[in-house]
């Protein structure tokens, strides 16, 4: 899960109560843990703070004493990290002109929009051009974010093609788990602006695949031009039209009632 502003997001998990489907316990506590950490005051008091809080949320299936170690040592490493920059704070993760040119040089949709797909996930990362993942379901929503199903032994060819050809470099065990790519000069122009962490590959081919834009709404699905008219992709233009129907609906019964009355 890749969220640009850590501490705008774990806010409104806080005031709304709820906990979003797509983030681990894991996660939540240590965005919970940096939202309420205070140099100044006991480890405890933290420790007991994200323990209530993780409570408040009555996850189906939580039991508190599963994750007591992984809360401890959260809060622990909050204490003897010197960092200042606890949280994640993006406006958006930049692609740049050469980035773009890179991308723009591969043969086919799929390899360019996963080679968009591994820009801005490397941007966000930090890292100096590696992506890390622990186990195959990381990689798995690497393809997903990038808009790529295909079949394990499929995915493994279009990783083989990128390292043969020298777009994407692995780490000294060749597992496909650790990737890296050779980042663009960030004096360069930007090309275009990360600003929604889901469907990127799709964000590429609704930008700059002749033919296609993005969906108005902003959800990030491409949508082929076939006129003038066309703003939605399906999803969200079923969304509109149900939409229009329900306020024609009220705005009927309004009608009706001042007419009664």
């Amino acid at each position: 899960m890749y969220i640009l502003n850590e501490k705008e997001y774990i806010r409104e998990i806080l005031v709304s109560g709820n906990k979003p489907d797509n983030i681990s316990n894991g996660y939540l506590i240590t965005l919970i843990a940096k939202y309420y950490f205070d140099r100044g005051k006991d480890p405890n008091i933290l420790i007991d703070t994200v323990k209530a809080k993780m409570l408040e949320f009555n996850i189906e299936g939580y039991q508190e004493y599963r994750y007591a170690n992984k809360i401890k040592k959260t809060c622990i490493d909050l204490y003897d990290s010197e960092s200042k920059n606890l949280f994640r704070e993006l406006e958006y993760v930049p692609i740049y002109e050469k980035e773009l040119k890179v991308v723009e040089s591969l043969p086919n949709d799929r390899q360019k929009k996963f080679m968009f797909t591994l820009f801005a996930i490397a941007r966000y990362m930090n890292s100096e051009g590696w992506i890390n993942k622990k186990d195959s379901r990381g990689l798995s929503e690497v393809f997903k974010l990038a808009n790529v199903t295909l079949s394990s032994d499929k995915r493994n060819e279009l990783l083989h093609e990128l390292y043969s050809n020298g777009y994407i470099h692995f780490g000294k065990k060749v597992n496909n788990l650790n990737i890296k790519i050779d980042l663009g000069d960030t004096d360069d122009d930007v090309a275009y602006k990360v600003t929604q962490f889901e469907n990127i590959g799709n964000q590429y081919i609704g930008n700059f695949k002749k033919g296609y834009k993005q969906c108005a709404n902003g959800c990030g699905r491409k949508i082929k031009i076939k006129g003038t008219n066309d703003k939605y992709c399906k999803y969200c233009a079923r969304e509109k039209q149900l939409e229009w129907q329900r306020n024609s609906m009220r705005k009927s019964r309004e009608t009706s009632m001042c007419e009664v009355s």
